[in-house]
């Protein structure tokens, strides 16, 4: 199998002295080696510089705007905010010469052959054979971990299993069964190589692990069994094997040391990134050099291309002039045409790039209104625990204000009196609200009917106020595969296996889950949440584990993915999203293979067709 490279080595040097994604402690001090190749793979230095360099690689999709783009917009959940490339959102003009899709294909295949560096040469290391086993097993997940990125964008893929060092410029596409048996290879055998819990000195659980591999197999196999080009049979193989494998770690999660966060809201809590229902996550911190980012404003290497600027995408134009006295009546003229900026842009607010903002199909689906016609939203605590409903006024003079912005307002006066520190100046409750209760606020209330492509509730999973400058990207870590996500992976597969009662339980303890809070509004406890929030095995159906995912997985870049592998996508944006229902078609549950890096530089482009549709 001979994969084409327009990678040259020097490349391929430079994504070895990436940063490795374990902590400080654990940074790659690197230099520049022109003697990259077997020799240095088969040394312990040249065993962990490779499998390095493959985690930091998924900084270029985990935190870019363009991956993000790939993953959440033109699907049934997220529409183009105020802002933003509207191509993903509209299914227009995506094409072979997109720089975000072309992106998935050229650094997955750079991580691929780090790893196929490793395995190939690596068993040569001399080095302590525990430590060595457990890189090989690193190295193992990592390469399915990008083919199954690969397969799932592009269908049949090159197959590359030895290592390169020269271009080549011939290639073919291994039909996608093949692709996945050997996915399924690596993480099967990684699994017997890995550690039950990431070897890291800080706690960090951005190293490959048993769990996280465990996690990852299941879904490869669920994703695998609704692909009638890659399953065994009917799928019904695929998808027990994905309820088995994702059984395996929920029984035995505690010798793994994961489970469930009580509270949903701890989830995503900031310093949390590493806590106990964390799988994997893609690793940073507040070093600028380890993180590969520019702080205080500052430049960052690549252009800025491996930052996480997942703090700004789903933020709200907060800091815009809006209307002071809306649904407010006997006013004075003056007082209904009256405007002004009620908070100004800070580190606990985000910057606002509202680039994705949710659709109406999202906050009916937040009011569980599936379930049932009746349902309180109040049981199911995930809504407010994942959008943000108030803001303060922070602008009590007009001189810089305590975060460093030297944004002045004055301070707004409504209908209802003036603005002082403290006050809440902007609250978004999430359901419609009378003229009674908007003159009891001083501030402004917006309710879903107000709202626009510049104001709609932030969601607030990857804000970060503890960066340096307001403007800067995120230092957290992002949360890439969790236990919570294994749930419900076991419980789409018990339904396609046909073990409905199975997967309602595994909806069942998310949804219990999601009925704690800390205290309940007057009128009902925890007993009556949690009996409101379970279903029956006759509600288990594809559109209720499409709708938990999206309660349970907002914002978390996997929405394009569920609705490629379920074969949903055309069906649920042509029913919820106005964005990308006039355009969207049944080629776009796969990419375009990118032309300026693949195609145009092949000889035998006959052999190597382009994805139908593009």
């Amino acid at each position: 199998m001979r994969l084409h490279r327009n990678i040259k080595s020097t490349l391929l040097a430079l994504s070895l002295m990436a940063m490795a994604p374990m902590g400080c402690q654990d940074i790659l001090e690197a230099d520049y080696r022109a003697d990259l190749g077997p020799e240095y793979f088969s040394t312990p230095d040249g065993l962990q510089a490779g499998v390095n360099a493959s985690y930091a690689i998924c900084r270029y999709f985990w935190g870019s705007e363009g991956f993000a783009g790939t993953a959440v917009a033109g699907t049934d959940e997220v529409v183009r905010g105020g802002d933003g490339n509207l191509d993903y959102h509209s299914y227009t003009n995506i094409t072979p010469q997109d720089g975000a899709i072309g992106g998935i294909w050229n650094n997955s295949y750079v991580a691929i052959n780090n790893m196929n560096g490793v395995l190939q040469f690596g068993p040569d290391a001399n080095m302590a054979s525990d430590k060595k086993n457990n890189l090989l097993g690193e190295a193992k997940f990592l390469r399915a971990f990008f083919y199954f990125m690969l397969v799932q964008n592009f269908g049949d893929v090159p197959l590359s299993l030895t290592f390169n060092t020269s271009p080549n410029t011939t290639a073919t596409r291994t039909p996608v069964k093949q692709v996945y048996e050997a996915i399924i290879k690596d993480l099967t055998e990684a699994i017997g190589q890995l550690p039950d819990k990431p070897a890291t000195a800080n706690g960090s659980k951005g190293k490959a692990s048993k769990p996280a591999a465990l996690h990852l197999l299941a879904k490869v196999y669920l994703t695998k069994g609704w692909n009638p080009n890659a399953r065994e049979g009917n799928g019904q193989t695929d998808f027990v094997s994905a309820y088995n494998t994702a059984k395996s770690l929920i029984d035995n999660r505690a010798t793994y040391g994961v489970d469930l966060e009580q509270d949903f809201a701890d989830v995503f809590r900031n310093g949390n990134e590493y806590g106990k229902e964390a799988l994997f996550v893609m690793d940073r911190n507040t070093d600028p050099v380890f993180s590969e980012s520019g702080y205080n404003q500052g430049s960052a290497p690549d252009n800025g291309n491996k930052e996480n600027r997942s703090n700004h995408y789903w933020v709200m134009f907060y800091t815009q002039d809006m209307p002071l006295n809306r649904g407010i009546s006997g006013l004075t003229s003056a007082q209904q045409s009256a405007t002004g900026k009620l908070v100004a842009r800070d580190v606990n607010y985000g910057r606002p790039f509202r680039r994705f903002r949710p659709t109406p199909y999202t906050y009916q689906t937040f009011d569980n209104k599936d379930i049932s016609a009746s349902f309180n939203r109040d049981f199911d605590s995930r809504y407010d625990k994942t959008f943000q409903k108030v803001w303060l006024y922070n602008r009590p003079t007009g001189t810089a204000g305590e975060d460093g912005s030297t944004t002045n307002i004055t301070p707004p006066t409504t209908s209802r009196g003036t603005l002082v520190k403290g006050d809440t100046a902007l609250y978004l409750p999430g359901r419609e609200v009378t003229e009674e209760e908007r003159k009891k606020l001083k501030g402004v209330i917006l309710a879903p009917s107000e709202y626009t492509v510049e104001w709609f509730p932030t969601m607030t999973k990857h804000l970060d106020p503890t960066r340096q400058h307001f403007n800067d990207p995120s230092d957290r870590p992002i949360i890439l595969m969790r236990l919570g996500e294994t749930y419900l992976i076991e419980a789409e597969a018990a339904f396609k296996a046909d073990r409905l009662q199975d997967a309602a339980d595994m909806i069942n303890a998310i949804r219990r889950r999601a009925a704690y809070r800390t205290s309940y509004p007057t009128g009902f406890g925890m007993a009556d949440a949690i009996q409101a929030m379970t279903i029956t095995s006759s509600q288990v159906t594809l559109d209720l584990i499409l709708r938990e995912r999206t309660r349970e997985l907002y914002g978390e870049y996997m929405r394009w993915y569920d609705l490629a592998r379920t074969r949903t996508l055309v069906e649920r944006v042509k029913a919820y999203n106005v964005q990308g229902a006039p355009n969207v078609k049944e080629f776009h549950m796969l990419r375009p293979i990118p032309s300026g890096t693949q195609l145009d530089l092949l000889t035998n482009k006959n052999e190597f067709p382009q994805n139908p549709g593009y």
